[in-house]
C-alpha cells in the first residue's frame, strides 16, 4: 500500500450507476489507483428523494475508505448539487474537507473549476434529466456566473427514461447534430451517461469545446496527486487538448485556424 500511498484517490459513486468508474478508467489509466465506495441505496424513493437523501450521505460514505492514504475524494454526482447552488456546494464540501483531511469534492464543482480554469463564460447544456432538474442545473450554472444560451433534454430527444439507458452510439449522433453558438462550451452533465467514447468520435470535428461530468471528474482526480505526474491517457490528453484550444482561440478566426492550421 505505501507504493500507492501518493498515487491513490478516492471516488464516491451512485448505487446503481453502471458508467463512472469505466469511464474514469478510461481517462486515467492506471495512476492514480482509484478506489471506489457507493453511496447508499434507498430503494423506493424517486429520483428528487434520492437526490436529497445522497447529500446526507457523502461524509458518512467518504468515511468507508477508513485509513487509506488518499490524496482526494470525488463525489461522482452532479445532479444532486444542483439544488444547493455553487456557494453552499463549496460549503458543504470545505466542511467534509475539514473533517476528513483531505480535499473533498463534488463532480459539480470539478466541472465548475474546469470551465473557469479555460475561460469559458457561455455554456450549452445538454443534459439526461427531467424537466424539473434542468431548471435547477440551469439555476446553478447562472449562479456560478455563466451565460447559458441554451438547455437541451437529451431525454427527451432519444426517448429514453434515464441517462443509464443511453447508448454510446446514440449519444455519438447527437453531438454530431450539436451546432451552439460562437464561443460556447457544451457540457454533458450526469456521470451516468456514456459520453467519453462519443467524444472521442466527434470532437475532431464538432466546432465547439466539448466538455463532460466524467471528463472533469477525471481532471480532478489527475489533479489530485502531490507530485503531479499523472498525465491520463491518450483519450484524455486528446480531448484536454482540443479545449485548450478553443480557450486560446479569441475570435472565431482562431476557432477556424484549429480546423484549419494551414
Amino acid at each position: 500500500m505505501n507504493e500507492r500511498s501518493s498515487a491513490a484517490v478516492g471516488l464516491i459513486v451512485p448505487p446503481a450507476n453502471p458508467t463512472l468508474e469505466v469511464e474514469i478508467h478510461a481517462l486515467t489509466g492506471q495512476s492514480p489507483y482509484v478506489y471506489t465506495s457507493r453511496l447508499p441505496w434507498f430503494p423506493g424513493e424517486n429520483l428528487a428523494a434520492r437526490n436529497a437523501l445522497y447529500l446526507d450521505a457523502y461524509l458518512d460514505t467518504a468515511l468507508r475508505f477508513g485509513n487509506l492514504p488518499l490524496a482526494g475524494i470525488l463525489v461522482g454526482c452532479t445532479g444532486s448539487n444542483y439544488r444547493l447552488g455553487p456557494e453552499e456546494d463549496r460549503r458543504r464540501c470545505a466542511a467534509v474537507s475539514r473533517e476528513l483531511g483531505i480535499p473533498f469534492q463534488t463532480c459539480s464543482l470539478a466541472v465548475l473549476e474546469l470551465l473557469q480554469r479555460l475561460g469559458f463564460q457561455r455554456l450549452q447544456l445538454e443534459l439526461p434529466y427531467p424537466d424539473w432538474l434542468i431548471a435547477e442545473a440551469e439555476a446553478y450554472w447562472v449562479a456560478a456566473g455563466f451565460e447559458v444560451i441554451t438547455t437541451r433534454s437529451i431525454l427527451s430527444t432519444l426517448g429514453s427514461s434515464d441517462a443509464y439507458g443511453i447508448q454510446q452510439a446514440e449519444i455519438a449522433d447527437y453531438l454530431a447534430s450539436v451546432s451552439p453558438p460562437p464561443r460556447t462550451a457544451v457540457l454533458l452533465s450526469g456521470t451516468g451517461m456514456l459520453t467519453i467514447a462519443a467524444m472521442g468520435q466527434v470532437v475532431q470535428a464538432l466546432s465547439a469545446p466539448l466538455i463532460s461530468s466524467n471528463l472533469c471528474a477525471a481532471d480532478w482526480l489527475l489533479r489530485c496527486d502531490p507530485a503531479g505526474s499523472h498525465r491520463g491517457t491518450d483519450l484524455y490528453r486528446q480531448l484536454l487538448a482540443r479545449l485548450e484550444g478553443f480557450a486560446r482561440c479569441s475570435d472565431d478566426s482562431g476557432v477556424d485556424n484549429l480546423f484549419n492550421p494551414f
